[in-house]
């Protein structure tokens, strides 16, 4: 990695900490490690990491909070939330998709490790809180996510797996290595954590750019169109 990268592990289990430090300096990021949410947010401060790796639940400032106080934060990183809560993603994490760029359940292998911080750096970082970004938001509200997702033949039978990484009601950016070409219609199945349940739409893709496309959402059904807009717009 010509680029290092530096990430920050907020955790307050030592054990957790050094091991992920091992496996992300093996794929040559930079990697500190604090304990607890004060000490995270004060190293966030004196030394700003590219990518933060947080634990929701601590003693004292938990994970919860430190996401809250970046709302004041000039240039906050992207965070991707850790938690032994369980393999779906805790609802409340929808409140604050615009800072939250991945999950991880505890426990997790390098695969997932590697590959969800590869996707939260490629995304960026959160958009600055702008006049303008809200009323963009207000227009076509997106919401950054990364989970599975599969795309379906003309005959609706699985044809590629990838990766959504951001989602709205109209369409969706997506992490696919197939070759698939602009104007091809495919189909798109997807689970959202947090009890959303199926979605299954139909899009034409947009654009294609070093594996990953822009889907343009043709055929939704007005339930999934609903369940969508209230999904992106949770203080509606």
């Amino acid at each position: 990695m010509v680029d290092r990268k530096r990430v920050l592990v907020i955790d307050d289990d030592e054990m957790l900490r050094d091991l992920i430090r091992f496996m992300l300096e093996a794929e040559g990021y930079e990697v500190a490690s604090v304990d607890g949410g004060e000490a995270g947010l004060k190293e966030m401060a004196d030394h700003a990491p590219d990518l933060v790796l947080l634990d929701l639940m601590m003693p004292g400032v938990d994970g919860w909070q430190v996401i809250d106080r970046l709302k004041n934060h000039p240039s906050p990183p992207p965070v991707i939330v850790m938690s032994g809560l369980g393999v779906q993603e805790p609802p409340e994490l929808r409140a604050v998709s615009r800072y939250v760029y991945g999950y991880l359940p505890k426990p997790f292998d390098v695969e997932q490790l590697s590959k969800t911080c590869q996707r939260a750096l490629a995304a960026g970082p959160p958009a600055p809180p702008s006049t303008e970004v809200y009323a963009e938001r207000r227009l076509h509200l997106r919401r950054n996510l990364l989970m599975p997702a599969t795309i379906l033949s003309q005959e609706g039978t699985p044809a590629a797996v990838g990766q959504i990484l951001n989602l709205s009601p109209g369409g969706a950016q997506f992490d696919l290595g197939a070759p698939l070409q602009p104007g091809t219609e495919v189909g798109l199945a997807f689970e959202i954590p947090g009890g959303q349940g199926p979605f299954r739409v139909t899009g034409r893709i947009q654009w294609r750019k070093e594996g990953k496309i822009g889907l343009e959402f043709t055929k939704v059904s007005p339930e999934d169109q609903k369940r969508l807009e209230d999904l992106l717009n949770p203080t509606s």
